[in-house]
């Protein structure tokens, strides 16, 4: 039997899936990388150290020293205050976050980002005002790819008996996968998600296409 919308969590999340913030994200990887390695011998190659998470790496650094892991918080912080001054919005999402609330979903957003700036950024864009949950890295005891974001997220919402995730890149779709949840993967990258051998619910190129999408079923 098909569940109500009321009973189905939508997590979005926020650079690359609801908005373009312009961050390289590879370059930032590469910079903290090479932070790491001035610090000392790594164990861990390049092409390893790459293929971590933001605060995978940050974690590394704090192995080091506690300064080294709040030099490498600092520098992500600012490419995000960049980034969010210069965001623009993805298309069509003001209008089917909109469309999604007013089915009755529970809407959620979920960043690693900070909470400076966050939500400034998103109330002219007319997006703030659908989420009942908004979980930046100042709320989650950890940030994705860990799940501890997704849970945080479902209990602070009514009674939830299905959640998806929405986002664009593999530490979504990790973070759905060892919460429970349903990936809904969108935009170019999903070569890098099954190339990790995460398991995709549905990919998308059209934030329209969530409106066609049997959530229900």
């Amino acid at each position: 039997m098909p569940l109500p919308p009321r009973e189905i969590a939508l997590i979005f999340d926020l650079d690359n899936t609801l908005i373009d913030s312009h961050i390289d994200f590879l370059g930032l990887r590469h910079h903290l990388i090479d932070l790491l390695y001035k610090k000392g011998p790594s164990t861990q190659t390049r092409d390893e150290l790459v293929r971590l998470a933001l605060p995978e790496l940050v974690s590394l650094g704090s192995q080091v020293n506690l300064g080294l892991a709040d030099q490498m918080w600092q520098i992500i912080g600012e490419a995000e205050r960049q980034g969010l001054e210069h965001a623009t919005v993805i298309p069509s999402a003001p209008e089917v976050v909109a469309s999604l609330s007013e089915r009755g979903y529970q809407l959620a957003l979920l960043t690693n980002n900070a909470r400076a700036g966050v939500a400034d950024r998103l109330r002219p864009l007319d997006l703030e005002r659908h989420f009942k949950v908004m979980a930046t890295r100042d709320e989650v005891p950890a940030l994705k790819p860990h799940p501890d974001g997704i849970v945080y997220i479902v209990n602070r919402l009514d009674r939830v008996s299905r959640f998806y995730l929405i986002g664009d890149a593999w530490i979504d779709a990790q973070a759905a996968r060892d919460a429970g949840a349903r990936f809904i993967g969108f935009g170019t990258k999903e070569a890098s998600v099954r190339d990790r051998g995460l398991p995709i619910w549905k990919w998308i190129m059209d934030l329209r296409e969530l409106l066609d999408l049997k959530l229900e079923s």
